[in-house]
């Protein structure tokens, strides 16, 4: 494992991913990240989705909202830090108008819901010292992919991001790329 000056922001230590049939899809892994931002590179069914821990996690079904409520409703009682005019101008440059905030978030389109989730997890009182990010620019448009990647560009933690759209994925300036290989996952430093 290497080691790192500063305390690193996530740690996995002999990490084997496996299936209920005794395959493995990967590991042993050692993996310590400080303040990097990791993609996760391979075809469907190779493991990607399953590298998960227990962090700030927005899968493609965005399983933590609650449909019910609005994104104002989520931020309040994830308690954030931010006034209520910055957090709607920040809801703003993420496609998200007044018009949208306080309407229960299954009335929302998917793309609206995923920038609902980020918000959530961007911008709640508790730091969130390691983002992971399935899938996130599935079915968005042009736009809402750059008002996506622009909110990311400041996240201060680590951030693993499993994703098939390149050009998104050089957009986060990643540090680091785990991809999967006929041969295997390979870890590459960029």
């Amino acid at each position: 494992m290497a080691h790192c000056a500063q305390s690193p922001s996530f740690i996995l230590h002999q990490v084997t991913c496996q299936l209920a049939t005794g395959d493995t899809l990967f590991g042993p892994l050692n993996l310590s990240l400080e303040r990097s931002r990791c993609g996760l590179v391979g075809r469907n069914g190779v493991g990607k989705t399953r590298l998960s821990v227990n962090a700030a996690w927005l899968d493609q079904h965005l399983t933590q909202l609650d449909l019910s409520l609005s994104v104002m409703a989520h931020l309040r009682a994830g308690e954030t830090l931010l006034e209520e005019g910055a957090l709607r101008t920040r809801l703003a440059q993420l496609q998200l108008g007044a018009d949208k905030v306080n309407l229960p978030l299954a009335t929302l389109s998917g793309g609206e819901r995923l920038k609902a989730a980020l918000a959530c997890v961007l911008w709640r009182r508790a730091s969130t010292q390691l983002l992971l990010l399935d899938e996130p620019t599935n079915h968005l448009d042009l736009a809402s992919v750059q008002a996506i990647e622009a909110a990311l560009a400041g996240f201060p933690g680590a951030m693993i991001v499993a994703s098939h759209d390149e050009a998104f994925l050089q957009g986060l300036r990643l540090t680091h790329s785990l991809t999967w290989q006929e041969s295997g996952w390979v870890f590459t430093t960029l």
